[in-house]
């Protein structure tokens, strides 16, 4: 055998047996590697079973492509909450940003989350406690999948106004807490009933003017108490 032969067969034994590394998972394979920097676009990562738990990416396609974070997903393979953020300013010079880290229901949408949002000169940061249903009603469920094959944003905007509205109160979130910063620059807490309405407010306005409201079933104001 001469030794071009043998540099053939050289080769030939030396990429099959890269072959049989890469199929069959060999015990020796590497389980670590440490980089000093990399470039990519989304990482899963998942446990030992090969369930994607978190999934980090530079944007989440097809509805979300203006968002980066992360993504986190239960043993069951359904989104479970996540941190994400984005932000940029127009060629006007306005800015549009927001950030939010939520905490879905099981088999739900969020119940809490953490929000920032900052359109303009309008900022709002806050938290928030909701109530949802235990299971997702068919309503409900048929429009997040209108919505996520929504191709503009347009389209979405139209589904919110029209179809939302028509969703049976008993299958949509409400509201029972929220604690921020309000768009109107007043430091506020507000606490709701079951149903989502709005019954007690405290808050210390823009001028520093500390009050606390009540409010009836039917949104109205009852009672205040102010040092004004």
């Amino acid at each position: 055998m001469n030794s071009q032969q043998l540099l053939r067969l050289h080769a030939v034994l030396s990429t099959l047996a890269l072959v049989f590394l890469f199929t069959t998972g060999a015990s020796d394979a590497p389980k670590s590697a440490v980089f000093d920097k990399i470039t990519v676009r989304q990482i899963d990562v998942v446990d030992s079973v090969d369930r994607v738990r978190v999934q980090l990416a530079g944007e989440y396609g097809p509805r979300r492509t203006d968002l980066s974070g992360l993504l986190f997903h239960n043993e069951d393979g359904n989104e479970a909450g996540g941190l994400v953020y984005s932000g940029n300013k127009d060629e006007n010079g306005v800015i549009n940003a927001g950030a939010i880290l939520t905490f879905d229901q099981y088999g739900e949408d969020q119940i809490m989350s953490i929000q920032y949002a900052h359109r303009g000169d309008v900022k709002r940061t806050g938290m928030t406690i909701s109530d949802r249903p235990d299971e997702m009603g068919e309503n409900l469920a048929a429009f997040y999948r209108a919505f996520a094959a929504a191709k503009t944003p347009e389209e979405q905007a139209r589904l919110r106004r029209e179809v939302l509205p028509t969703i049976p109160r008993e299958e949509l979130p409400a509201s029972r807490l929220y604690f921020g910063r309000t768009q109107d620059n007043a430091s506020t807490i507000n606490l709701y009933d079951p149903q989502g309405r709005v019954r007690l407010k405290m808050e210390v306005n823009e001028d520093g003017v500390p009050r606390i409201e009540f409010f009836d079933a039917e949104g109205e104001s009852i009672k205040k108490i102010s040092i004004e």
